[in-house]
């Protein structure tokens, strides 16, 4: 018997896509964490993304372990 294919994921519109983006931007997660968590729970739209940025959503603790790396700022003498 054939291993089975994995089906190929659907893309995810411009719309939902700047909404993500905008949301990394203004949260510790990058859009990519943001983008894996949509898609695992797309039926429930965007409360799953928001849950997760609150930290109610204990199903995707993986990908909150990464995290997003930020720029130190340097201090000025």
């Amino acid at each position: 018997m054939a291993p089975k294919k994995k089906p190929k994921r659907k893309p995810i519109n411009a719309k939902t896509k700047a909404t993500l983006q905008k949301k990394a931007a203004n949260s510790k997660y990058t859009y990519s964490q943001l983008a894996a968590v949509y898609r695992r729970g797309q039926g429930a739209y965007l409360s799953s993304v928001n849950s997760f940025i609150k930290g109610g959503h204990s199903q995707d603790n993986d990908l909150k372990k990464k995290g997003k790396k930020r720029a130190s700022k340097k201090k000025k003498k």
